[in-house]
């Protein structure tokens, strides 16, 4: 299930991590969920939808929990959509 943006905690120290779905490899990590869809829009318009599908986007919490936000299909609309500064 995708977490709404304005459901994290505001104020929290959380890292955005960028995933290969297949292996599950850590791709980048990010301090800001916008610089990871801003990468996302880049996979989408240089690799295609295709590649972009294979990637799934998590937060890390203050505690190092991982808490999923969105993969494949959810995970490029969420890139697409978003409009805020990276």
């Amino acid at each position: 299930m995708a977490i709404p943006a304005r459901d994290m905690q505001v104020g929290c120290r959380v890292s955005y991590q960028l995933r290969h779905l297949d292996t599950g490899t850590l791709v980048r990590t990010y301090d800001k969920e916008g610089a990871a869809l801003a990468f996302m829009r880049d996979v989408i318009r240089l690799g295609g939808r295709d590649a972009a599908s294979r990637f799934a986007l998590t937060y890390a919490d203050e505690h190092g929990n991982a808490h999923a936000i969105a993969e494949g299909e959810a995970l490029m609309r969420r890139a697409l959509e978003d409009r805020a500064e990276a």
